[in-house]
């Protein structure tokens, strides 16, 4: 096996999306393709198989659609092509280099798919796969259309020039900023359990950051559609402090209890949640060089819109 490229990861992402058509995809790409990644994309897509063709027998779906969103090099997207031979899937990706990949792959495996613009995308006609280059996230995409959205290992890197995007789309929410403050100010009881030293200000642009991104996946689901996350993770959510909890709740647009009084907005209900061990755990290590980040696995969240 190859040496796992050895760079500054935070140069490189402070690039922002192109960051992805340079070293950083090459990293991904090089990782994503081994046996750890293989086996955690087979489970995810097969999760998400069966969760979604619940939904479907439930509404009476016949042809779903399900949004990759940041599909990378593919690998998540063919797994659950071949795994839901009766759904089109849309791959939404910021790298030119890595959608041209994923296109390939699924030319080889003999699904047929095709990189198109937004619109043309979300149509009821055409491939199996439809994939658009797009920097995300992307408000001005067909909204309301997906069953399901995949966020499969999350890592969006906004750019310099991307903050008024956000502003725009939940950044500056003032009653979900009050709880981000709060969440970012807090603390555990025992310090043994405190998993960051970030200081408040960076763990606030990080919380409030994510829930842009949880607010555009909503934006492409039906009402009661499956947001289906695959992160990294050293143990069930229900098994993290209920700091930890919270926090990552909030992130996602889930936390429905109040904190302080004080209740964000609230676009999904965490319906699932189930834990793997896997050595994929250590993409996070080559980033952080933090020895903790050497053990875990990662962890299949599964969500209903509200």
């Amino acid at each position: 096996m190859k040496k796992p490229l050895d760079f500054n990861f935070t140069r490189a992402l402070a690039r922002g999306h192109v960051s992805y058509d340079a070293t950083v995809g090459t990293w991904w790409e090089h990782r994503s393709a081994d046996d750890a990644h293989k086996r955690a994309y087979r489970h995810s897509a097969e999760h998400t198989r069966d969760s979604l063709r619940k939904a479907m027998k439930k509404n009476k779906i016949s042809s779903p659609l399900i949004v990759d969103y940041a599909c990378g090099g593919g690998h998540y997207l063919l797994e659950l092509a071949r795994l839901m031979p009766e759904a089109r899937i849309v791959g939404l990706d910021g790298s030119k280099k890595l959608l041209a990949l994923t296109a390939a792959r699924c030319e080889a495996a003999g699904i047929s798919a095709t990189i198109t613009t937004g619109e043309k995308a979300f149509v009821a006609g055409g491939p199996r796969v439809r994939l658009v280059r797009t920097n995300l996230p992307n408000f001005k995409l067909p909204a309301g259309k997906a069953d399901a959205v995949a966020f499969v290992f999350p890592n969006i890197a906004p750019g310099p020039d991307d903050q008024p995007l956000y502003d725009r789309n939940g950044y500056l929410n003032r009653g979900d900023a009050a709880v981000a403050k709060m969440l970012a100010r807090f603390r555990e009881m025992d310090p043994e359990d405190e998993v960051t030293n970030e200081k408040p200000a960076l763990l606030f642009d990080g919380y409030m950051t994510e829930r842009v991104l949880a607010r555009n996946i909503r934006k492409f689901l039906k009402p009661g559609g499956l947001w289906i996350k695959v992160d990294y993770a050293n143990a069930l959510r229900s098994e993290l402090t209920e700091l930890s909890q919270w926090r990552c709740l909030f992130a996602e647009c889930a936390l429905e209890a109040p904190i302080k009084g004080l209740q964000s907005e609230l676009l999904f209900k965490l319906r699932d949640n189930v834990f793997r061990r896997s050595s994929v755990i250590l993409d996070v290590y080559h980033q952080t060089k933090d020895p903790s980040d050497k053990t875990g696995g990662y962890f299949i969240t599964e969500f209903g819109a509200v």
